[in-house]
């Protein structure tokens, strides 16, 4: 609690001086004697209260350091406390000092009536302290405990996207490798070719594992080798179709493309009769959009359909377009917002 205010050096200097002055002309004005205002800064009145107002700070200054030492578990016992000990302290030290003034200065003894007035105006300075001090320190507290929580948020969500980035799809890889098993046994070309795209994949999630976006246009030629790769097992029932649009200075994370898409084949019955027909346009310059028929199998694949939340994770550390999947009738959108850098932005 040290950044608090009252622990500010520049504040417990300078503070006691306006405040001073303010109590100054608080105290001629319920003396009715603002004509002396043209004595300000001869008179030792002023100079006086200067004095009360730093001592009285100080006082309360203490007072809340001390009490905060004894670790008062309710917090509304610790502010009747601060309230009560900051009266009592400002009563004695704004008796003591201004006794001592005008017994050794001044010459002669204080009324009770003037000594009254100060009472009332540094006992509601005490009140006002504590306010402001309390008000700041469950300001302080709140804002603190919203940073922790976002820096916790961030936190997960650095390490939902590094472990989405760096994961290589093994589900994939099987699939892929006893495909290749039965073509090497048959057709040998196919075998060649499919070497050739997995490899393409699996180079493209490694070579861009560390990066944060990548550009549209290279995440489309590995999921074009995705899908001739799949195509291979699913004897060319997978076709994509991409309608033409501007996508420079776009990016996405990289591997979203691939991870929806695998998700979509995975989940979706396809055969002769049901072809897999997916669309890729874009929508705006806001999301580009995979849509496709909904021919769900009975038996989801749930590792995949978990990537679809870790990737609106991913999206909403970089753009304020959340990534979404809509079913609207037959028909599944999978929305992936369109991210636009700069050269001032660097992708990595």
């Amino acid at each position: 609690m040290k950044k608090l205010f009252i622990h500010n050096t520049f504040f417990r200097i300078l503070a006691p001086l306006v405040f001073g002055v303010m109590v100054y002309f608080l105290i001629l004005l319920i003396g009715n004697n603002l004509r002396d205002l043209n004595l300000i800064f001869s008179n030792q009145e002023l100079y006086v209260s200067i004095g009360l107002t730093f001592l009285t700070f100080e006082s309360l200054r203490l007072c809340i350091i001390l009490i905060k030492k004894f670790n008062i578990s309710s917090t509304r016992n610790e502010i009747i406390l601060a309230i009560l000990s900051g009266l009592f302290t400002s009563f004695i030290a704004i008796t003591g000092s201004m006794v001592a003034y005008f017994k050794l200065v001044v010459g002669f003894n204080i009324s009770v009536g003037e000594l009254t007035i100060f009472w009332v105006v540094f006992g509601l300075t005490a009140l006002l302290y504590n306010t402001l001090y309390y008000s700041n320190e469950f300001l302080f507290k709140e804002n603190t405990h919203l940073l922790e929580q976002e820096a916790r948020l961030k936190e997960k969500i650095e390490h939902d996207f590094l472990s989405f980035k760096n994961e290589i799809n093994p589900d994939l890889l099987y699939e892929s490798l006893e495909t290749l098993i039965t073509s090497l046994h048959q057709r040998t070309e196919e075998a060649e070719e499919q070497i050739d795209l997995l490899a393409d994949v699996y180079r493209y999630q490694l070579v861009h594992r560390k990066k944060e976006l990548v550009p549209l246009a290279e995440e489309f030629k590995a999921l074009n080798s995705l899908v001739k790769l799949l195509n291979h097992r699913y004897h060319k029932l997978i076709n994509i179709n991409t309608e033409a649009f501007n996508f420079a200075n776009h990016h996405v994370v990289p591997g979203s493309l691939l991870v929806a898409f695998d998700a979509v084949v995975r989940n979706t019955l396809v055969s002769q009769d049901t072809p897999l027909e997916v669309k890729l346009y874009s929508e705006g310059n806001d999301y580009l959009v995979m849509q496709h028929l909904i021919f769900d199998k009975l038996a989801l694949h749930q590792e995949s359909l978990q990537n679809f939340a870790r990737l609106q994770r991913s999206y909403s550390f970089f753009s304020d377009q959340p990534f979404v999947q809509v079913k609207a009738d037959r028909e599944n959108y999978i929305k992936f917002p369109l991210i636009k850098i700069t050269e001032e932005q660097p992708t990595a």
